[in-house]
């Protein structure tokens, strides 16, 4: 697409809004339908950690493999084998009754919707070229309405003559849509305007800069997780409500995600101020989680997960920016980079926090998230600012999306 031409969405931009929608729906669906499934099988709060983690190495693979796999199989059949891979993870979830089958069903997910997510962003960005921001920023919106309804699907369900497995019914259904509607489609790399051709030979180490950065990137996503996981059982705890209705409550966190998204392309419209919102959507989320962590009641704790929604929004994708924006000419090496730290950060963060639950209880083990966002904020405030250039600000501008 050159820079003139209209922006069009075409087949392929639809399955790529398609595709990323199913992974936002396994995704923000996972949290709620572990804490149902540690009720259902009486399972130690430690195992929705081990869970996390099984699925957090799962979103490694992609990180370290996805290039060979596009160079030896093509998107087209990688595309399929992720979807599919989605889709049979989503039914032996559905029907696992024990860790030992769960657990292989969450790592399918993990691998297959972490492949999807990548091969969509990579689609809007080869189809749309210097556009494809616009792109993304739509195909991130409809993800995030897919994220609401996941959690309120699942409490939905379980709050009703129903049971909650019958929500993993959605993502095969839809997947299984789609290849039908797709057979024939043929997902060809072209490269994309604006872009440049990657320098051949040895390319020196990325900075130091990218490292702090990018190890905010993990403890960002870490504390965001443990919220996704563990949202549903403080508030039961605290307030002694139901599972199932917890799980539904959830969904006003990704309600607060949604919102955060959507005013998070207007809030970066004007180049170089990433830094500082990143730094006020921190403190956003301190304070909304602080909230959330001494509320002793349900309706406060309703409102500081709708604001803890709203700041942790845009945290992993401004820090992105910011880690991208320090060596702008290989942003391909550093968003795969971050995708690895971003992973370990899935890992350790809700394991930690369920083996602590285990110990203390929830609600004091939720401690680790305020320690994972002042942390983040440390390393953000002793980073150095760089000379910005207008690569730079583009940079922030195309990539402040989830």
């Amino acid at each position: 697409m050159t820079p003139d031409a209209p922006y069009t969405r075409d087949r392929v931009t639809w399955l790529a809004f398609a595709v990323l929608a199913v992974y936002a729906y396994v995704l923000y669906a996972l949290g709620p339908m572990l804490t149902l499934l540690r009720r259902d099988l009486d399972l130690p709060y430690a195992m929705i950690g081990v869970h996390s983690t099984v699925f957090a190495a799962g979103v490694l693979v992609p990180g370290l493999f996805f290039s060979r796999m596009v160079a030896a199989f093509g998107r087209r059949r990688l595309l399929w084998a992720a979807a599919t891979a989605v889709a049979v993870g989503s039914i032996i979830l559905a029907a696992g009754r024990a860790p030992a089958v769960t657990l292989p069903a969450v790592a399918l997910l993990g691998v297959g919707g972490v492949f999807l997510q990548i091969m969509a962003l990579a689609l809007l960005a080869d189809r749309h070229g210097q556009r494809r921001d616009r792109s993304i920023v739509e195909a991130n919106a409809g993800a995030s309405a897919a994220a609401v309804l996941a959690p309120l699907l699942v409490g939905a369900l379980d709050a009703s003559v129903a049971v909650w497995q019958v929500s993993l019914a959605l993502p095969v259904v839809a997947l299984l849509l789609l290849r039908v509607g797709y057979r024939t489609e043929t997902l060809v790399v072209h490269p994309a305007a604006g872009t440049t051709p990657r320098p051949a030979g040895r390319r020196p180490p990325l900075p130091g800069a990218f490292w702090l950065m990018c190890a905010v990137c993990g403890l960002v996503v870490g504390a965001e997780f443990c919220v996704v996981f563990f949202g549903a059982s403080l508030l039961r705890q605290v307030t002694g409500i139901g599972t199932g209705t917890a799980a539904a409550i959830m969904t006003v966190f990704a309600v607060g995600e949604l919102a955060g998204r959507l005013a998070g392309s207007r809030l970066t419209s004007r180049p170089g101020q990433t830094r500082r919102i990143l730094l006020a959507t921190l403190g956003l989320s301190a304070v909304a989680f602080v909230a959330l962590w001494a509320s002793p009641s349900l309706v406060p704790m309703v409102v500081a997960l709708l604001l803890l929604g709203l700041g942790m929004a845009n945290l992993f994708p401004l820090a992105l920016s910011l880690a991208v924006a320090t060596a702008p000419e290989r942003s391909d090496d550093a968003t795969a980079r971050t995708q690895l730290v971003v992973g370990v950060g899935i890992m350790l963060a809700p394991l930690l926090l369920g083996t602590l639950a285990d110990r203390l209880g929830v609600a004091p083990a939720f401690g680790v998230n305020l320690v994972l966002l002042a942390a983040a904020a440390l390393l953000l405030l002793v980073r150095r600012q760089p000379a910005r250039t207008g690569v730079d600000q583009g940079v922030e501008q195309q990539l402040v999306v989830r």
